[in-house]
């Protein structure tokens, strides 16, 4: 499902509990943005293949499409531009997530994530960045 915006970005919601799936969508709804949503591998792929996103927010360890599947999904489907992803999760997690999360440098969010965590990891994640002036030394 999605709503159109005209001052959000376009999130890409992905987790197999429908609660937090409708929970995380509505709140970002609130704050404006557009919001697809998705709860396997199937789904995730069919929106790839429709519409790119500006961010992605997803369980990190769903037992269809876990957090590194997920981001492998990404590479493959998004041509060269993979959205920011932020990862939510339970508890804590394995050694190869922790790893995974390093070497991705993606923010997580522990479950269930608040109102104000989420649109805040989402507004750092989309505003734009400051570039350096080159003549900064």
């Amino acid at each position: 499902m999605s709503a159109e915006t005209g001052t959000g970005r376009r999130i890409l919601v992905v987790d197999d509990d429908e609660r937090e799936r409708t929970g995380a969508s509505r709140i970002l709804k609130e704050a404006g943005h557009a919001v697809d949503t998705a709860a396997s591998r199937a789904d995730v792929e069919n929106l790839l293949r429709k519409q790119a996103y500006d961010l992605v927010l997803s369980d990190l360890k769903m037992s269809m499409l876990n957090g590194p599947a997920l981001y492998q999904l990404l590479h493959d489907l998004c041509r060269g531009r993979i959205p920011p992803v932020i990862f939510s999760i339970e508890r804590g997690y394995t050694p190869e997530y922790a790893n995974f999360l390093m070497r991705l440098a993606a923010p997580v969010l522990m479950k269930p994530v608040p109102a104000a965590d989420l649109c805040q990891a989402v507004e750092r994640l989309l505003s734009p960045r400051p570039h350096a002036s080159p003549l900064a030394s």
